[in-house]
């Protein structure tokens, strides 16, 4: 019996070459393409780089409060953590108190037309009740949600009082007066309305020492003339023989 021959190999027959995984390949090949596109567009590049960075620098400019210190000079005011609390209360603060302007109007509206014998006390009684449920009733719970810091506790509290005491029993015992015809009853109403506007204006000088303290101009903000606002609301609101002239 023939023995099989052993086949012979040598080192030389063995194929060294490493092998290259194709996903490498690949990802190889796309590095080597955006370096070339780099190399290529260099200046494009640089230049798009530049525009951004001269972008971005505006952009802080235009968004960077400014003020002016005790010595005249224009300073940049910088913001603290505590700062960026303080402005979120300012903004919702600021918010209430709009409202509470806004509900100081369409009373005194109201106010203004039954004085001057527009309304009748039925009708007057009405549209206060209506401002009542309508208006105060729904802004009162919403006082109590405000996430605000302790700092600000006190005017939440100013902003409760002139909603859920001052305004509300303002409105009910006018309400009621009117219905009535119990002049101490509408006379009661009336210590209401006068308290209610002497916590308003707490209120609002307690938030414009925030805005002194984030250094925000808000002069025309806190301009607001109740009178001026009542005409712009409603034209003919203005109290007979007060000598006020409406425009036509």
């Amino acid at each position: 019996m023939k023995k099989k021959k052993r086949e012979l190999w040598s080192i030389e027959t063995i194929d060294m070459t490493p092998r290259v995984n194709e996903t490498d390949k690949e990802e190889k090949s796309k590095l080597q393409r955006m370096l070339n596109f780099a190399i290529r567009n260099k200046k494009r590049i640089a230049i798009a780089t530049a525009v951004c960075y001269v972008l971005f620098f505006v952009l802080g400019l235009c968004t960077t409060r400014f003020y002016t210190d005790e010595n005249g000079t224009r300073q940049a005011y910088r913001m603290s953590l505590s700062d960026l609390k303080l402005q979120d209360d300012y903004k919702v603060l600021k918010e209430k108190l709009t409202g509470i302007r806004s509900l100081l109007v369409d009373i005194t509206i109201v106010d203004i037309h039954l004085a001057n014998g527009d309304y009748t006390t039925y009708e007057a009684s009405t549209m206060y009740t209506k401002i009542l449920n309508e208006q105060l009733d729904v802004m009162i719970p919403k006082v109590g949600a405000m996430n605000l810091q302790d700092d600000q506790e006190p005017i939440r509290k100013a902003i409760e009082s002139i909603l859920t005491y001052d305004l509300a029993l303002y409105l009910q015992n006018i309400s009621a007066g009117l219905n009535s015809g119990k002049a101490e009853t509408v006379n009661s109403a009336m210590l209401y309305r006068d308290k209610a506007f002497a916590t308003y204006e707490i209120i609002e000088s307690d938030i414009r020492k925030l805005t002194d303290k984030l250094r925000v101009n808000a002069e025309e903000y806190f301009k607001w003339d109740l009178k001026e606002a009542v005409i712009k609301k409603d034209s003919t609101a203005s109290l007979k023989g007060s000598g006020v002239q409406n425009d036509e």
